[in-house]
């Protein structure tokens, strides 16, 4: 008989504050890599802390690892590895420094703390920079080195809490490829790397709804939020001739609004222009904002939240 697949992190009844309403639970297989999306103002970055272990929820819990220990406790913490932009060291420490402090912290012996460290800095391709001062690094050096302190643990699942460079991609993916989970953080459809295969909403209260990939990829595909200006400027009633527009705002000349299908829309306001002896003299494309696909994706009312831990995960 099948075992069930292992769960490595699991949000349970999480509320960001007393009285507000709680999150959807939320579990994520190992095997998988998953994300929280949500606009700078949304819960996603105090969700993506408490499944560091670097807080925890006023209401509800979070739990990690496979024997479910809460995030924020010793077992919890020594489950999880964390990637951010930012490493915190004194002035001057190296990267081989910072990587070696943190093995050593695990209670490795001096051989084995070699060894590791340079392990992680042969896979991260960080031996080149192996003796610079962390101060010194560049974006994409920065988060290869966290994900090298991340892990000194031997981690089961890492959240990544920044928008990820393109050169950890495959090493996050053999991570989770081998039985591990990792979570990233997104506040764009952009920052979400391929091959996540579940993706959580957030909005300011938590977790709003849960998709796949799949369903994600549907509704957005061929959508984009436009901005737009035009010399003279041109009346809003022109825009809103335009069929298919959305969520249309007009802020100091600035026309800016949703529709799904982007080349549809840039023709007819070519058009339009053209048709009203305007010049277009702003055009900015950007992917549909997190707070923008909730309400598309129509989520059930607050009081009706229904219970998703697994979502059909096993079936990836």
């Amino acid at each position: 008989m099948n075992q069930p697949p292992k769960v490595l992190l699991k949000y349970l009844g999480v509320s960001l504050e007393k009285g507000l309403p709680l999150s959807i639970d939320f579990a994520v297989l190992a095997g998988t890599m998953a994300a929280l999306l949500g606009d700078d103002d949304s819960a996603a970055k105090a969700l993506a802390e408490y499944a560091a272990g670097s807080s925890s929820p006023p209401v509800g819990k979070v739990v990690t690892g496979v024997n479910m220990a809460l995030s924020t406790s010793r077992e919890g913490r020594t489950a999880t590895g964390y990637i951010s932009d930012h490493i915190e060291a004194p002035p001057g420490m190296t990267v081989r420094g910072c990587i070696s402090l943190a093995v050593t912290g695990y209670g490795k012996s001096r051989k084995e703390t070699a060894q590791l460290t340079d392990q992680l800095l042969d896979w991260l391709d960080l031996n080149s920079l192996a003796g610079t001062p962390v101060e010194e690094l560049e974006p994409s050096e920065v988060q290869r080195t966290t994900l090298a302190i991340a892990m000194a643990t031997s981690p089961e699942l890492l959240i990544v809490d920044c928008p990820v460079h393109d050169s950890l991609h495959s090493k996050l993916k053999t991570f989770s490829g081998v039985g591990n989970t990792v979570l990233f953080r997104a506040s764009s459809l952009g920052q979400i790397p391929y091959g996540v295969e579940r993706i959580a909403l957030c909005d300011e209260n938590g977790i709003s709804r849960i998709v796949r990939h799949s369903e994600l990829a549907a509704m957005s595909t061929g959508g984009s939020e436009i901005t737009v200006s035009f010399y003279p400027s041109i009346p809003r009633r022109q825009i809103e001739s335009i069929e298919g527009i959305k969520n249309l705002v007009h802020t100091d000349g600035l026309y800016k609004f949703t529709h799904a299908d982007t080349v549809h829309a840039i023709t007819k306001l070519m058009l339009v222009a053209r048709a009203n002896s305007r010049a277009v003299v702003e055009l900015n494309l950007s992917p549909i904002p997190p707070g923008t696909l909730l309400k598309m994706f129509n989520p059930p009312d607050e009081s009706q939240i229904p219970v998703d831990l697994f979502g059909g995960e096993e079936g990836f």
